[in-house]
């Protein structure tokens, strides 16, 4: 198993919906705790995406979004370093969660950036040398963002652009 996409309080799950409301053939996993989390009935779904109004306009600029990012995700794990991946994957949590702080496993992270465990090891710990982050028995801290992003690759900015562009104007309209 590898980690295509990360989704957090900007967007949603299901996204096949949009197209054809076929199931995905892919799983989900809730990696972290959330206060709030909303679910939608697929025959809702269907009628508001029927009504082609904002509902359907927000929810096609999302999964064309989504899909430029699983794009962008997929050629950064062919092309880039485990350190660069790994910092911008911490990225991407950190935008989804909203905190500095939260618990990761080195066996969840080498899952997620389809690497070995001793290869997290080694990457994180480089991180953490470097003062930009704080790992410990599952938990890590984001201590420098500003540092993270430049050790990060450009994919970290060019993925999520797009789906920056969709939460701005979802809050404008």
């Amino acid at each position: 198993m590898v980690e295509v996409a990360t989704v957090g309080r900007e967007g949603m799950l299901g996204t096949s919906a949009v197209f054809n409301g076929d199931p995905s053939p892919s799983a989900a996993m809730v990696q972290t705790e959330t206060d709030t989390c909303y679910r939608m009935p697929a025959n809702v779904f269907r009628e508001e995406m029927n009504r082609k109004d904002a509902f359907q306009d927000l929810m096609v600029r999302y999964a064309q979004a989504l899909s430029g990012f699983i794009m962008q995700s997929t050629a950064c794990n062919a092309v880039h370093s485990a350190e660069q991946r790994l910092a911008r994957w911490l990225l991407l949590a950190h935008d989804r969660v909203g905190k500095n702080e939260f618990p990761l496993t080195q066996e969840f992270v080498a899952m997620m950036l389809g690497v070995s465990r001793p290869t997290v090891t080694v990457v994180a710990g480089t991180l953490q040398k470097a003062g930009l982050i704080t790992y410990h028995r599952g938990h890590l801290t984001i201590v420098d963002r500003e540092r993270l992003e430049a050790a990060s690759c450009e994919c970290y900015e060019t993925a999520t652009a797009p789906l920056k562009n969709v939460t701005q104007a979802r809050k404008r309209g």
